[in-house]
């Protein structure tokens, strides 16, 4: 029986948090005299597209060339910032092993994130994705899916490596990531406390359970490997 993992990239693999929360802060004050909050990345902006973004900072939907404009500057931001702080911009512990086991055992693995695919070039040659993944078969922002807590980004997902839902476990570290692998199905889903409390992740509807690195490799290879289709079960 095959199984299926799949990750949401920043925050999940990758505890870029401060550097993504930085780009933007340093965006909305240059283009727009804007200081974002905490509670503003924590209720608006944490997990959305850069359309709904921008929508909350401009209270209104962005053009077009808005939004083209905003990514491009808001983007190379946030890559200054990873370059930087290169030292803090690592795969979260334990996270090569454990992918390294998925690989091993067959597991079919793929990344589903907001991020654009500019983002997840420069990380693929910067932190060796490829030894894993593949930019083919990722799923990124491209415009062409509702952002989460719609389901599409994970239904692509596991069309794309060929595994059900019921037998797929997801990755995610944000709510609206959370609830948005509920609702496409997944198996088996993994929070991951990058930016929220332990205790409020594990209360969060379809949460199985919360981590706060991948350490556990045994652990959760366990959880990956207990999904089944619901007529096995």
């Amino acid at each position: 029986m095959t199984h299926g993992a799949i990750f949401d990239f920043n925050g999940t693999m990758i505890l870029d948090g401060p550097y993504q929360e930085e780009a933007w802060r340093t965006w909305a004050r240059n283009n727009l005299g804007l200081e974002l909050s905490d509670e503003d990345f924590a209720y608006h902006l944490h997990g959305v597209s850069i359309g709904e973004c921008l929508e909350f900072m401009l209270g209104r939907w962005p053009t077009p060339d808005e939004t083209d404009a905003a990514e491009l500057e808001r983007e190379q931001l946030y890559r200054d910032l990873c370059r930087i702080h290169s030292d803090a911009c690592q795969l979260a512990e334990g996270l090569p092993g454990f992918l390294d086991a998925l690989a091993d055992l067959g597991v079919r693995i793929t990344i589903a994130t907001a991020s654009p695919l500019e983002n997840m070039e420069f990380h693929f040659e910067r932190l060796g994705l490829d030894r894993w993944f593949s930019l083919d078969t990722i799923v990124y922002n491209d415009r062409t899916f509702p952002s989460k807590p719609a389901p599409d980004i994970f239904v692509r997902a596991m069309d794309r490596i060929g595994v059900p839902a019921a037998r797929c476990t997801v990755f995610e570290d944000a709510p609206l990531g959370l609830e948005a692998a509920r609702r496409a199905g997944a198996g088996r889903v993994v929070a991951v406390t990058a930016e929220y409390d332990p205790e409020f992740l594990a209360g969060l509807p379809g949460v199985d359970r919360v981590i706060a690195d991948y350490r556990d490799t045994e652990g959760l290879l366990a959880t990956v490997l207990a999904t089944t289709d619901a007529d096995e079960a």
